[in-house]
């Protein structure tokens, strides 16, 4: 019977330590579970149905690993284990605690048994725990196979911040762009191996020099042809303006009035001011209108 909640499978790899604090917070505050009861457990979600998955080996089960184990018996979660069939004392704990022994997966390569169940999975996410806010190999590994299959990665030990291809710098993203950066900082087309030669006719190089040809020109066009004519361009529009601008009487049919004042055109308030006193500003549009 479908319980209306979102089924989520969390998977966990990590060699960093969290502690249950931070795990139990995080999780909870994700996944809304409820307030802790007198025993140490927490009301299950209403939002979200969980299933865990574990990894456990000698070299595995971390103690972060751990401290999710913790919180997924606190929360009373089931959860199935990978194991590689090493151990250390904490997966003593994990194996242990097991509901069924069918619950348990024996596999070679824990990291890659994992990211492959958690595609399989409804709605996967992959939790990492770091160290220092780094990714020991075996984890980037791991974070970069979930990333490829498309996977949403978080690194718990960071209240689940979540990952991305900048986390992991030594692992290169699929579909990477086929552009590389030049020494000078340009960009241009990385070359491809085993791609195959481009050998180009005459006329084709003829055709390539002219269009860079043409960009350089362009170019030099936008720095210093178009940029040198911004003020004169300016100047004219501002004169444009002063013509559009509201004209002063008409002078008396006797001739010119006897006196007059100086206006200067303010651009900013598009109309002509009064120019006060001194001498108007250089290059300022001015013209002599009745006083």
């Amino acid at each position: 019977m479908a319980s209306g909640k979102r089924p989520v499978t969390l998977g966990i790899f990590g060699s960093g330590e969290a502690s249950p604090a931070l795990v139990c917070d995080s999780l909870n505050d994700q996944f809304a579970f409820g307030p802790e009861d007198s025993e140490g457990y927490f009301a299950p979600s209403e939002e979200y149905d969980l299933a865990v998955l574990l990894p456990a080996g000698g070299s595995i089960t971390s103690k972060g690993v751990h401290s999710v184990w913790e919180w997924a018996v606190r929360c009373e979660l089931p959860y199935r284990v990978l194991w590689d069939e090493t151990g250390n004392d904490r997966t003593v704990d994990v194996l242990g605690h097991v509901d069924r022994p069918e619950d348990i997966d024996i596999v070679d390569d824990v990291g890659a048994a994992l990211v492959d169940q958690l595609v399989k999975s409804e709605h996967g996410m992959l939790l990492v725990i770091s160290e220092n806010e780094t990714f020991d190999e075996a984890t980037a590994q791991v974070a970069a196979a979930a990333l490829r299959a498309g996977l949403p990665a978080y690194d718990l030990a960071r209240a689940l911040l979540e990952v991305t291809w900048r986390h992991l710098p030594d692992h290169e993203p699929p579909g990477a762009s086929a552009l590389e950066d030049e020494n000078d900082g340009q960009t241009a087309l990385a070359i491809v191996p085993d791609g195959p030669d481009v050998v180009l006719s005459a006329q084709e190089i003829a055709v390539v020099v002219d269009a860079f040809t043409q960009a350089e020109e362009l170019l030099d066009s936008i720095g210093e042809g178009l940029l040198a004519r911004i003020a004169d361009t300016r100047e004219s529009l501002i004169h444009g303006r002063s013509l559009l601008a509201p004209k002063p009487e008409a002078p008396a049919e006797d001739g010119e009035p006897k006196k007059t004042r100086l206006e200067i055109f303010d651009p900013e308030k598009n109309a002509w001011v009064p120019a006060g006193r001194g001498r108007p500003p250089k290059g300022v549009q001015k013209r002599r209108v009745p006083a």
